[in-house]
């Protein structure tokens, strides 16, 4: 098998992998598992796995002047984003939640990344623009303006932009750590600054709001934890290695569509024709915007 090949599926196990624990989430949600607790005690068990890799291949450590940084991201990357995006799950379903957060994450970078840098935005790019923004409107309404009456799927889908805003400073702000740090080590010292942060908020939620921890909460935390934090991370930083950014990068976009699959499968979820619609129209929009 040759090696393009190989880097390549490992791709496609890691875009199942994240697409899939959309609907993990749910059901564990549905399970009656606090979002909040969940999100906690996924990054137990990763900080705990990446603090053993840290301790097992000593590096030369965080530099003082990093610090801030370290903490900016571990609190916008995990301490609160989180705690959207699994709200925004609970409210709006794994399907809603996913779209709006993997596709409407490459608008926000961009949009982002642009005003940072005071770089011109081309026709193609503000068309596309507007129809990502209309694409996205598709999906939350359905084509029905019933959801004004919905207030949970409301809400979810506004926590859903709320997580692709964070996501698109986590990485704006993260370009500046690449050149230093290894993948690993960074993603280490963000979990590990991250979880610390959100195990307050985490105790205030399970003490006020409660929540079951059925087998599905521990069964759901630590696939979270080990395939979607520790392994999906390696094995996207391992095909970034053989394949160019944009190959690696458009490979998101699939990511929507096995959530979809999975919440259709395991929990008999589906979307409407129209937010079907949206998804395409969406997509459309993020290409225009992607291309130079």
């Amino acid at each position: 098998m040759r090696q393009t090949t190989k880097l390549y599926l490992i791709l496609a196990v890691t875009i199942l992998i994240w697409g899939s624990s959309f609907v993990f989430v749910d059901m564990a949600i549905k399970d009656g598992a606090s979002p909040t607790m969940l999100a906690m005690t996924r990054f137990i068990v990763a900080s705990s796995i990446l603090g053993a890799y840290l301790l097992l291949r000593p590096r030369r450590g965080m530099d003082r002047s990093d610090l801030r940084v370290f903490l900016l991201l571990g609190f916008i990357g995990i301490g609160v984003y989180y705690i959207f995006q699994y709200y925004g799950i609970k409210f709006a379903g794994a399907a809603i939640s996913a779209i709006l957060v993997t596709l409407l994450c490459p608008i926000m970078i961009f949009a982002l990344s642009r005003s940072k840098l005071h770089e011109k935005v081309s026709s193609a790019q503000k068309v596309g623009l507007g129809i990502a923004a209309a694409g996205s409107f598709m999906v939350v309404t359905d084509g029905t303006l019933a959801f004004i009456s919905n207030w949970e799927a409301i809400v979810g889908g506004v926590f859903g932009v709320i997580c692709a805003v964070f996501w698109a400073v986590y990485t704006v702000k993260g370009k500046t750590l690449v050149k230093k740090y290894d993948p690993i080590e960074s993603t280490a010292y963000i979990s590990i600054l991250g979880t610390l942060m959100l195990a307050p908020i985490a105790f205030a939620d399970a003490q006020f709001v409660g929540g079951s921890y059925h087998l599905s909460f521990f069964l759901c935390a630590i696939y979270l934890g080990v395939f979607c934090t520790v392994v999906g991370y390696v094995f996207w930083f391992r095909a970034l290695t053989g394949l160019d950014a944009f190959a690696t990068g458009a490979s998101l976009y699939f990511e929507p569509v096995v959530t979809v699959a999975f919440a259709w499968v395991l929990l008999g979820e589906g979307i409407g024709v129209i937010a079907a619609a949206g998804t395409v129209v969406t997509l459309v929009g993020v290409i225009l915007v992607s291309r130079r």
